[in-house]
């Protein structure tokens, strides 16, 4: 027992004093609500995972720009490919312009650089509104 003795020679037990910080304790709850939160929404599944899969075919493909990059040098400018993925519900047609992954410098590098044969792609749809979708081509 660590104590301090006083004048008449008898030990004084010491008692330490607790406080809260209410300010730092605020925060603290605050960063792990939000840090529980983001845990939460990291883990909760996506959208797209619910989304059926469908049939489909590339009808088309385009060169696009991609990154504009201004230097006091002049400007760059890269591009990429894209592919028209066309796929039917119900009858209906529906069409979304899908990234290949394919980029380049240039133009024609990017139209060089585009496979012979058409690449396999899936495209997912939305059922409540199939229009909504996304196509993954890479």
């Amino acid at each position: 027992m660590s104590g301090v003795t006083s004048k008449a020679g008898k030990a004084v037990a010491h008692r330490a004093i607790w406080t809260i910080d209410v300010r730092a304790t605020v925060l603290f709850a605050i960063a792990v609500v939000l840090a529980v939160a983001l845990l939460a929404l990291l883990h909760r599944s996506p959208k797209h995972q619910q989304w059926s899969q469908v049939q489909w075919t590339i009808e088309d493909t385009r060169i696009v720009a991609d990154h504009a990059l201004q230097t006091k040098w002049g400007g760059q400018l890269t591009w990429k490919a894209e592919y028209n993925v066309a796929y039917s519900i119900a009858g209906r047609e529906y069409a979304v312009w899908a990234d290949s992954g394919i980029r380049g410098e240039d133009e024609d590098g990017v139209r060089l650089l585009l496979p012979k044969q058409r690449p396999s792609c899936r495209v997912k749809y939305d059922p409540q509104s199939p229009m909504a979708s996304v196509a993954d081509c890479r």
